[in-house]
C-alpha cells in the first residue's frame, strides 16, 4: 500500500468521514466496494454493489451512510454514533470485474485511521502517538 494514512480522533458519539477513492485506471470501472477494519478488530463493515442500498455489518448498522457511487472511483462513507469500539484502521477495497478471470480488488488510495476517545479527561496524546507507530 502506497497510499495516505488519515490519522482521525473523535470523542464516542461524533461521526467520521471515511474518504473511498480509487485512482481511474483505463476502461476499468468498478462495480462495488467493501470498507473494511483491517487491524484491531478486522472485519468488514459493509458492501456495496453499485446503485444498491450497502449491506452493513450488524455492529454498524443505522450507524454508517453513503454518499457517492463505486462506478464514479470516489465514494464517502459517514460513522455516526461513534463507540471507543470502533478504534481501528480503516481500507476502502474496490470490486473490478475482469473478464474470463476473477474479480479483482483495489485498494483505495487513503486508508483512515480511527481513534476514537471514550470522552475521559484526560486524554494522554503520547498514547495516541504509540499507538500510530505501531501500525507504520
Amino acid at each position: 500500500f502506497c497510499g495516505e494514512v488519515l490519522f482521525v480522533e473523535r470523542l464516542e458519539g461524533q461521526s467520521v468521514l471515511v474518504p473511498c477513492h480509487m485512482e481511474p485506471k483505463g476502461s476499468l470501472r468498478p462495480f462495488g466496494l467493501y470498507l473494511r477494519r483491517s487491524w484491531l478488530r478486522p472485519t468488514e463493515v459493509f458492501f456495496k454493489y453499485t446503485q444498491n442500498d450497502p449491506s452493513v455489518n450488524e455492529s454498524f448498522r443505522d450507524r454508517v451512510t453513503v454518499s457517492g457511487d463505486p462506478s464514479d472511483h470516489a465514494v464517502n462513507v459517514t460513522i455516526s454514533q461513534l463507540r471507543a469500539a470502533d478504534t481501528d484502521r480503516y481500507i476502502c477495497e474496490f470490486m473490478v470485474e475482469r473478464v474470463g478471470s476473477v474479480d479483482e480488488k483495489i485498494q483505495g488510495s487513503t486508508e483512515t485511521f480511527l481513534h476514537v476517545i471514550d470522552g475521559e479527561p484526560p486524554f494522554s496524546h503520547s498514547m495516541s502517538l504509540s499507538l500510530l507507530q505501531t501500525i507504520r
